[in-house]
């Protein structure tokens, strides 16, 4: 009887375990977001951060309540003097708000796709981003995304 019993709760066990993380143990998953990085520029191509019209430390994006510092990162090479931000909220529109000193906040909505979900996590692919209600157009940034926004 014990014998019928254990095979019991062992194929009770087993008929309960679902395949939606494809075997993936989620206590060692670490997600990787695919991201966008923003570079300021004016008319005539300058890099506003590279040359100080903001700074870079004062850079903060507003998001769900949620207050994102250290967006740039100048240390690493590559993305110098660009925005840096995870594909992160809800397929659809997700509006962010960037504030680029304590005068100068601007908007950003991004419209994403929610391409698969994983332990819990959902990846995104960006269908457009508006940036201080301009559409803008997005490139591929090694398998990432980059826009260009003159201000």
């Amino acid at each position: 009887m014990k014998l019928i019993t254990l095979l019991f709760c062992v194929l009770c066990f087993t008929a309960c375990k679902t395949d939606d993380d494809n075997g993936i143990d989620c206590d060692l998953f670490d997600p990787a977001n695919r991201n966008l990085f923003i570079e300021l520029v004016d008319g005539n191509g300058n890099n506003l951060i590279e040359n100080n019209t903001f700074v870079a430390d004062d850079i903060k994006v507003l998001f769900n309540g949620n207050t994102i510092t250290n967006v740039v990162f100048n240390d690493v090479e590559g993305i110098e003097n660009l925005i840096a931000l995870s594909l992160i909220g809800e397929a659809g529109n997700n509006t962010f708000e960037i504030q680029l000193s304590s005068e100068i906040t601007d908007t950003l909505i991004l419209n994403l796709k929610a391409e698969s979900q994983i332990c819990g996590w959902t990846f995104f692919s960006l269908n457009s981003a508006t940036y201080n209600d301009v559409l803008q157009t997005i490139e591929d940034f090694n398998g990432n995304y980059i826009i260009s926004v003159i201000r």
